[in-house]
């Protein structure tokens, strides 16, 4: 059984969760529950469970602040899933850097998204416990602290320049370039089912890493069932691009040969530091979308302006599919899905090419639709809120008040000229959302 440990300071919400799902049937037990982050960071600490799931927003410790000082206890476990409301979307922005697999917008919260989340979450837990515990012999138990400690320097978890060479040198890596850059590599290839994707995916990198030390230096790890890394040490970056061209290409060829995958490279920007490899990462990670079979290479500078306007472009296509698809559950992870982004890419391009997050724009997009059936049809209330895939007329209500400052009746009185209310507007949440109708 995995542990979960549920924090929140409403006590509606921890007794909702409790027996929203048959835990102990999904292969969970629940290790406690807490009212803020103070409370759990001890209770983490006596009964270490796996999964925290919790509030972002608590008195006395918040979410973020208990993340962040079980990442000093252990740079992975537990994970957390966060527990937000659709306004605090620059939260679930800064819970990703804490270590967050995945966030639950409390009002949407129900079984499938639960379960689903702590799918992703059970995931994320049992690759740390394989890379902890490796089932193989001694080279087999080598090879993954290696994949880790990659792992860990892509993501910027280390803290100081002496730490990462203490560690490169426990594992026999010799990291004594100037510069260094690192690729990311898009294993492109059919419609495969999951066992066959975790098999096509192992046997790639595991090639690509036998076959980059033929042609140059090179160190290869596994991101995750579509992508791997390799930390490229560089003697002088303004004159090694070519050659690394031709590298990436004879390694995608061979790859080919053998797999019938392609593979699309995305290269970052060179960087002069160990500290600063994770710069290098993202800036890889970042250009991942402009690839195409026209271009399976590109190096970090190459997109120009051409590459924000790309990304401008990619936030239109993403704002077009939402608008077309209101009926629809629009989470992040879902929406990315569909564009084959990350959830943390997707939420990365609105911030940057957007004047509002992918969330604000959700919202806006479904409450100007509303107004606009309001103005244009007879539908009902909670008709309109089906149209327009909100969980129920309850949370429609809610959100609508938010955002206009009256309720969706009080707003719809008003469009069709009818009498003020006297009533508290506050009762209309109280109230079947459509008992007006």
């Amino acid at each position: 059984m995995m542990r979960v440990l549920l924090v929140d300071d409403e006590p509606l919400v921890l007794v909702g969760m409790q027996n929203m799902i048959d835990w102990q049937a999904l292969g969970f037990e629940l290790a406690g529950t807490a009212r803020n982050g103070r409370d759990a960071l001890v209770k983490v600490r006596e009964t270490r469970p796996e999964i925290v799931i919790s509030d972002i927003r608590m008195p006395v410790m918040d979410g973020l602040a208990l993340a962040a000082e079980c990442r000093r206890d252990d740079p992975v476990l537990p994970v957390f899933i966060m527990l937000t409301s659709f306004e605090e979307f620059d939260y679930v922005r800064r819970s990703m850097g804490v270590g967050a697999v995945e966030y639950l917008i409390k009002l949407e919260l129900s079984p499938k998204t639960l379960t689903e989340a702590l799918g992703r979450a059970r995931q994320a837990v049992e690759k740390e416990q394989a890379l902890r515990t490796p089932a193989g012999g001694p080279t087999g138990s080598l090879e993954d602290y290696r994949d880790r400690f990659f792992l860990q320097l892509f993501s910027g978890m280390f803290g100081s320049e002496e730490q990462i060479r203490t560690a490169a040198k426990e594992l026999e890596l010799t990291l004594d370039a100037p510069y260094y850059t690192v690729a990311i590599a898009s294993i492109r290839n059919r419609a495969l089912d999951h066992e066959q994707q975790v098999t096509l995916s192992a046997g790639v990198t595991r090639m690509a890493a036998d076959i980059l030390p033929r042609y140059r230096r090179g160190f290869v790890a596994g991101m995750d069932l579509r992508h791997f890394c390799v930390l490229l040490p560089l003697q002088d970056p303004t004159c090694e691009e070519d050659a690394l061209h031709t590298t990436l290409c004879k390694v995608s060829e061979i790859l080919y040969k053998y797999f019938s995958a392609e593979l699309w490279w995305s290269v970052g920007r060179p960087v002069e530091s160990l500290l600063a490899v994770g710069q290098s990462h993202r800036t890889a990670f970042s250009a991942l979308p402009l690839l195409s079979a026209q271009q399976p290479i590109r190096f970090y500078g190459a997109q120009g302006q051409a590459g924000a306007d790309h990304h401008a472009k990619l936030v239109a296509d993403v704002q077009d599919y939402i608008r077309r698809h209101l009926d629809k559950r629009l989470s992040l992870n879902e929406v990315a899905a569909v564009f084959n982004f990350s959830p943390g890419y997707l939420s990365q391009l609105f911030s940057q090419n957007s004047e509002m997050s992918f969330v604000e724009f959700v919202t806006e997009t479904r409450i100007s639709a509303a107004k606009e059936l309001m103005l244009g049809s007879d539908l009902k209330i909670y008709e309109i809120s089906e149209k327009l895939g909100f969980e129920s007329p309850f949370y429609f209500s809610k959100v609508f008040k938010k955002l206009e400052g009256v309720s969706p009746r009080s707003y719809l009185k008003k469009l069709r000229g009818a009498a003020e209310s006297e009533e508290d507007p506050d009762d209309d949440d109280r109230k079947d959302p459509d008992a007006a109708d």
